[in-house]
């Protein structure tokens, strides 16, 4: 565990990420941070069980499961895990400042979670965020 996080937060990645996440946190609180439109655990937590969820998002390359699966959710119901939905643009918005400010490359899923902390949506005073790249896409401008 890491000394004096509070929460941690994590994209959801079809709650793999997240559950697991939940099973290194301990006793801390795991926040799941998904887009607005591509959201099956912030659904599933709702609905009490896995339900079919639409995908449509800039972030959906990493985040675009249409349906949490069992175990995973089953983790994150047991753990109390609560959802946070984060909107298009400020997932842009959180990738663009973690390269420019930060020189982190980081996917769209990867950003966002940090979106949610970017926007002030997460609670506590000394989250871990878990930033990912590996679909990153190197375009100029």
């Amino acid at each position: 565990m890491i000394a004096g996080v509070i929460y941690a937060e994590a994209a959801a990645t079809a709650a793999g990420l997240a559950a697991g996440a939940c099973l290194a946190a301990g006793d801390r609180a795991i926040v799941t941070v998904e887009p607005e439109h591509c959201c099956c655990v912030a659904e599933a937590l709702a609905a009490g069980h896995p339900v079919d969820s639409s995908v449509e998002s800039i972030a959906a390359s990493g985040l675009g499961a249409t349906r949490v699966g069992d175990i995973p959710f089953g983790v994150l119901r047991d753990r109390r895990a609560r959802s946070l939905l984060v909107s298009e643009h400020d997932i842009v918005a959180a990738r663009d400042q973690l390269w420019e400010q930060l020189r982190i490359a980081a996917e769209p899923a990867g950003a966002t979670a940090y979106a949610a902390f970017q926007t002030g949506q997460l609670p506590g005073k000394n989250p871990a965020v878990i930033i990912s790249g590996a679909n990153t896409d190197w375009t100029a401008r």
